[in-house]
Formats: C-alpha cells, structure tokens, sequence
C-alpha cells in the first residue's frame, strides 16, 4: 500500500510520536543547558550536552530506521488478517 494512502492506528501514531519526540526533546534541553552552561562558563556541564546531544541525535536515527522496518514489515504481512 503506498505511504501517502496508508492509514494507521492509533497505536502506530502514538509510537511515531513517542519515538521522534522523546530524542528531540533531549536534543532541545540538551542544546538549552549547553547556552547556559557556555555563558557561566561551565565548560565540564558542556561537554556532557555535547555528549548528550550526539546520543539524542543518534537515538532518532537509530528509532527512525526501526520505525521504518516495522512499517516495512506490516505493509508485507498485512494480508494475513484479512485472510482469516
């Protein structure tokens, strides 16, 4: 089924939410703290933003591309249901 068409449930869009807004959120605090920290001149405090930034970012990819096989995986198998 092609993506534009597709409707999902609401479970898919929970999880779709659940898993883009959680690492961007890290990412936002993260880059928040990381100003302040910068203008006390905390520069330990930025290190560990920076840390905690990259591991957001790599976090969304990394959920971005198993959201991805799992809407890949139930486009194959979603005609088992429907033949029972």
């Amino acid at each position: 089924m092609d993506e534009r068409t597709r409707v999902d449930g609401p479970g898919m869009r929970l999880l779709r939410l659940w898993l883009w807004s959680a690492p961007l959120a890290m990412l936002a605090l993260a880059v928040l703290i990381g100003v302040l920290a910068v203008d006390e001149g905390n520069w330990g405090l930025l290190a560990a933003m920076v840390v905690l930034a990259l591991v957001a970012a790599g976090l969304f990819i990394v959920q971005w591309r198993l959201l991805r096989r799992i809407v890949h995986t139930a486009d194959e198998g979603g005609g088992d249901d429907a033949e029972a």
